[in-house]
C-alpha cells in the first residue's frame, strides 16, 4: 500500500514493523485492508481518490452521506468484478480448473475409469455453476443490473445443458450425463422462474454500515485532516437577517425548492444559485436567515419558474402539491412548476441504481394522501409500498449540478412536445415534469 503523504510503496512486513507507519516518511495508515472482511478492504489510496473524485479534485463541497454512497458504490463494484456473472471468461476458466481437478481427485480416490469420471466432473461443476448463479439472482450485495444478468445467464445455461449437453451424452450412451443433463437442466429452469419471481422482493443492501464507515471517516480525519470540502450538517435554527434593501429590489427568474436542506447546502456552497441566478430554498424554510425575505422576492416576478428536487420517497413525491397547495408557497396556478425528479417512475427501469428499502418508508407511502397517490401510476405506488427509495445524496455533487441545469435549460419554453424532455404532470395546469434523472 502506498503512502498517500510520500508516495512511498508499504508491503505489509513494512507497516508491521513500523507499527502501521511509512517507512521512509513515518506518515500513519489510516486502514490496514489485510485486517478488514474480503468485500470491504479499503486502503489510504483508495479513500483518498473517494474524496478526489467526489469532490472534482477538490473544486466541489459534499456531505459525508454523498461520500457513505460513493464508497459502497466503488467497494460493490470492486466485489461485482469477482462474480461469476460479471466476469464470466473468468467463470468458463475456472470451471475448466475444477473440472480437471475434480477429474484428477476422483481418478485418484476412486480409481474410477475416465468414461465415468470425465461425466461427473462435468456434472458435478455445472450443478455447483447453476447454484451459484440462481444465489447470485438473490444476492442484495450486487446491483439489480447483475441480477438480471444471473437469470439469464441461468436461460443459456438451460438451454446449454437440455440442448447441447443432452444430445451428446444420448450420442455418446453415457448415462451419467443423460440423467445429469435432465436434472441439472429442469433445475436450472425451475430456478430461473423461481429467481424471477423473487426479483421485485429484493433490495439493494450497503456492503458497509453507516456507523462503520462513521468510524472510518472520523479515523481518516484524525490522521488526514478534514477533507476541505466536506460540508458540517446545515444550520437549520439561525435567525432571520435583516434585509438588504438593495437586494429586496431584486428578484429572482427561478427558484430551486428542496425537500432536505443537505441538498439545498449542497447547491449554495457549490454557487449553483449564482451561476444560475435562481434562489435556493426547502420545503420548510430552509435558509432561515434569508427565507421570508427570499419568498417575497420571488412573488414579484411574473415571469417566476419553479423546480422541484426532492428524493425519491414517500416524502419527497409529497412536495410538488405542497407548492401548490401551501400558502406560504405557490396557490397561484399560473405559476409553472417544474418536478425535476426523483420520481419512481423516473428511476425504475434503471437497473444501475442503487435502491435500498426501509419498513418506515413503505408505511409512510402506505399513508400518502389520496390525491397523492392518484398522482402516481401502480407500478410507482407498488415500488413505494414496497418500501424503496433513493436519496438525492446518492448522487454526486457534479451530477446534481448537471442534471438541475439541464432541467432549467429544457424549461426555458414550457411547451409540450410529443417526444419531448418536458411534459405535463397530470391534468391540474401548471405542473410539467422532467422524464428522466440523471
Amino acid at each position: 500500500m502506498k503512502c498517500i503523504n510520500c508516495d512511498t510503496d508499504n508491503n505489509l512486513k513494512d507497516r508491521t514493523a513500523n507499527m502501521g507507519r511509512c517507512k521512509s516518511c513515518n506518515h500513519p495508515f489510516a486502514f490496514e485492508p489485510t485486517a478488514m472482511p474480503t468485500d470491504t478492504k479499503l486502503t489510504d489510496p483508495f479513500f483518498a481518490k473517494l474524496i478526489t473524485d467526489l469532490s472534482a479534485n477538490n473544486t466541489l463541497f459534499f456531505t459525508p452521506r454523498q461520500l457513505y454512497y460513493l464508497l459502497d458504490k466503488r467497494l460493490r463494484s470492486k466485489f461485482i468484478k469477482t462474480n461469476i456473472v460479471a466476469n464470466p471468461f473468468g467463470g468458463i476458466g475456472c470451471g475448466l480448473f475444477l473440472v480437471v481437478f475434480v477429474t484428477i481427485l476422483l481418478n485418484k480416490f476412486f480409481q474410477l475409469s475416465l468414461d465415468l469420471v470425465i461425466p461427473i466432473s462435468f456434472s458435478l461443476v455445472t450443478a455447483a455453476a447453476v447454484w451459484t448463479i440462481a444465489e447470485n439472482a438473490l444476492s442484495p450485495q450486487i446491483n439489480r443490473h447483475v441480477r438480471q444478468k444471473s437469470i439469464k445467464t441461468l436461460e443459456i445455461m438451460t438451454g446449454m445443458i437440455l440442448l447441447a449437453g443432452l444430445p451428446v451424452s444420448i450420442v455418446t450412451k453415457t448415462p451419467v450425463g443423460i440423467i445429469s443433463s435432465i436434472v441439472i437442466g429442469l433445475s436450472a429452469i425451475w430456478l430461473s422462474v423461481d429467481r424471477k419471481r423473487k426479483q421485485s422482493k429484493i433490495f439493494d443492501k450497503f456492503l458497509v454500515e453507516q456507523s462503520q464507515f462513521e468510524t472510518w471517516l472520523n479515523k481518516w480525519t484524525s490522521i488526514n485532516n478534514q477533507p476541505a470540502k466536506i460540508l458540517s450538517a446545515p444550520q437549520t435554527a439561525s435567525l432571520p437577517a435583516a434585509p438588504n434593501l438593495e437586494v429586496t429590489a431584486y428578484s429572482f427568474d427561478r427558484v430551486v425548492v428542496c425537500d432536505q436542506p443537505t441538498i439545498a447546502q449542497i447547491l449554495i456552497s457549490n454557487n449553483f444559485h449564482f451561476e444560475n441566478n435562481c434562489a435556493i430554498l426547502t420545503i420548510d424554510g430552509y435558509p432561515q436567515s434569508i427565507f421570508t425575505t427570499t419568498i417575497k422576492m420571488l412573488r414579484r416576478n411574473p415571469d417566476l419558474k419553479v423546480y422541484a428536487l426532492h428524493n425519491c420517497s414517500p416524502s419527497g413525491v409529497k412536495l410538488v402539491r405542497r407548492l401548490r397547495t401551501e400558502e406560504t408557497w405557490f396557490p397561484d396556478p399560473e405559476i409553472p412548476i417544474i418536478d425535476v425528479g426523483i420520481l419512481p417512475r423516473q428511476i425504475m427501469e434503471n437497473l444501475d441504481v442503487m435502491t435500498p428499502q426501509s419498513t418506515a418508508s413503505a408505511q409512510t407511502a402506505q399513508q400518502l394522501a389520496p390525491d397523492i397517490r392518484t398522482s402516481l401510476t401502480p407500478p410507482e405506488l407498488e415500488w413505494l409500498d414496497a418500501g424503496c427509495y433513493l436519496e438525492l445524496e446518492s448522487f454526486s455533487p457534479q451530477k446534481l449540478i448537471q442534471i438541475l441545469q439541464r432541467a432549467i435549460n429544457e424549461s426555458r419554453e414550457l411547451a409540450v412536445v410529443e417526444g419531448g424532455d418536458m411534459l405535463i404532470m397530470d391534468s391540474n395546469p401548471g405542473f410539467y415534469t422532467v422524464d428522466s434523472f440523471g
